[in-house]
């Protein structure tokens, strides 16, 4: 990360994707394999299918989309997909399905959604429909608001509206308008500042701002945790063992603690470490195996399989795709 809690969105750009660019038939297949992870359904049959989706995604896992989609049904399996989203619908409605058979219906209005996609949902929509998305990496959402930022087997949670909240809207809307047209330099500092916005909007969630018991000091051991990950990403010999002797508490504990905030210690330090190697392929000159190496993965192979398994291209790849 760039600093502590904030993203690096060196390089970052916005890009937009349409069906438009597939033939009539073959419109929503297209669609469906942006998505990997979720289940989408077709809802309402009419010639063709229209959906389309303006996306500026940072190396630390954060992005912002504004999508419009066509009616479609979708389904998010537990565990499957390692982040939150935070929504605000602009025009028309869908319906979320989660936790014990809750069904809600959202559209525009006070406050904003936010989604745990880590957890198991439904939507459902019978017209077209446009909402912002704000996609946050699990563990950056936890340090944020807490252990448990939705609250017990939910999905979603509606934030209200606070005079931070209207801003990030504000925000939305713009980046929306203005940021294809912003040079890279410009699309960092936009982006930089909505996440800052969405953080501290976050934040003001967090229970332990009015509790100082146990919960905030969990909370203050995860986020120590997080740090220490950060820090040595680099070491081949970061392991759960190490992280709990640096924190002070039992490797049983940090696992607890983890797996409070629906995550895994190892899959968290893969994360950080391939995020961090992503930064390290497009900013330097560094040939693969030294990025492997600084990303701590001693083994080449290793390292190949796993950035591969995460972003769906090796890393040799990835560095041509974006120059």
């Amino acid at each position: 990360m760039s600093r502590d809690g904030g993203l690096d969105w060196h390089g970052a750009r916005f890009t937009r994707v349409t069906t438009d660019v597939a033939p009539a038939g073959e419109r929503f297949d297209f669609w469906h394999a942006l998505f990997p992870g979720i289940e989408l359904r077709h809802t309402v049959r009419e010639h063709g299918y229209g959906a389309a989706a303006l996306t500026c995604a940072g190396d630390d896992g954060i992005a912002f989309t504004d999508l419009s989609c066509a009616p479609t049904a979708s389904r998010f399996f537990d565990g499957r997909l390692d982040h939150m989203q935070l929504c605000l619908v602009t025009e028309g409605q869908f319906g979320f399905t989660h936790g014990s058979d809750e069904r809600e219906q959202l559209g525009p209005g006070p406050g904003l959604y936010l989604f745990d996609c880590h957890r198991a949902a439904q939507t459902y929509s019978e017209a077209r429909y446009r909402a912002f998305h704000i996609t946050l990496p699990r563990a950056l959402v936890h340090r944020t608001m807490g252990a448990d930022p939705i609250g017990g087997d939910r999905s979603l949670r509606t934030l209200p509206d606070t005079p931070l909240g209207l801003l990030l809207k504000s925000q939305l809307h713009a980046l929306s308008v203005y940021g294809p047209a912003m040079d890279a330099e410009e699309t960092a500092a936009a982006m930089d500042a909505m996440s800052g916005l969405t953080l501290a909007y976050l934040n003001r969630f967090n229970p332990a701002r009015a509790d100082a018991g146990d919960g905030a000091l969990d909370d203050a051991m995860f986020a120590a945790a997080c740090r220490y990950i950060d820090a040595r990403k680099d070491r081949p010999d970061l392991t759960a063992a190490t992280i709990a002797r640096a924190i002070g508490c039992s490797r049983a504990g940090l696992y607890r603690m983890f797996n409070r905030r629906g995550l895994a210690v190892s899959d968290h330090v893969r994360q950080v470490r391939l995020n961090h190697a992503r930064r390290l392929l497009r900013e330097t000159a560094l040939d693969i195996g030294e990025v492997s190496l600084r990303c701590g993965y001693g083994d080449l192979s290793a390292f190949g399989k796993a950035f591969r398994r995460r972003f769906g291209m090796t890393p040799r790849d990835w560095r041509l795709s974006i120059a």
